[in-house]
């Protein structure tokens, strides 16, 4: 039987691919996980064209909106580009689960800097990429990277994938 495959950012597996040309590699990550699961590295901001090293992105909420964009000025929105390459993650790849980097702003969840139109900001925002899977597919099994050394996060996660129907 094949292996089930799971998403994980790059920049976890090594790849030399966020803003400043660093990675956070989680060794745990590959040498656990890449046992049990074929694991594809993946990347929205270089999936959208956004090189390394890059200006950094953030979080803007507008009324009920959630946008990303460029940090400097003119401001580049980038939010459709990261939503469509999401889209079309899911309908190339049969994916069982993701594992994410927190606090990005295209992969984040529940805990990204976050602007609102005054300049304020919430820890609280969710990455573009992130926020686009979960409304595609809200049950596909998804963990954060500071969520990924809790060893009873992990198995749950595990279980989750073993069994998630696709």
């Amino acid at each position: 039987m094949q292996q089930r495959a799971i998403a994980v950012s790059a920049c976890l597996l090594g790849h030399k691919v966020r803003y400043d040309g660093a990675d956070q590699k989680l060794s745990l990550i590959s040498n656990i996980l890449a046992e049990q699961f074929k694991l594809i590295a993946i990347c929205p901001e270089m999936e959208i064209g956004l090189g390394v090293p890059r200006e950094k992105i953030e979080l803007i909420i507008n009324g009920l909106q959630t946008r990303v964009q460029s940090t400097q000025v003119p401001f580049v929105d980038l939010t459709s580009k990261i939503q469509n390459y999401a889209k079309s993650f899911l309908a190339n790849e049969m994916i069982f689960g993701f594992i994410l980097k927190d606090k990005s702003p295209s992969c984040g969840v529940k805990n990204c800097k976050i602007k609102n139109q005054q300049g304020v900001v919430n820890n609280n925002g969710t990455g573009i990429f992130a926020a686009q899977i979960m409304s595609l597919k809200p049950n596909m099994p998804m963990i954060q990277s500071d969520r990924v050394i809790n060893t009873q996060a992990l198995k749950l996660f595990i279980q989750q994938v073993n069994v998630y129907e696709y």
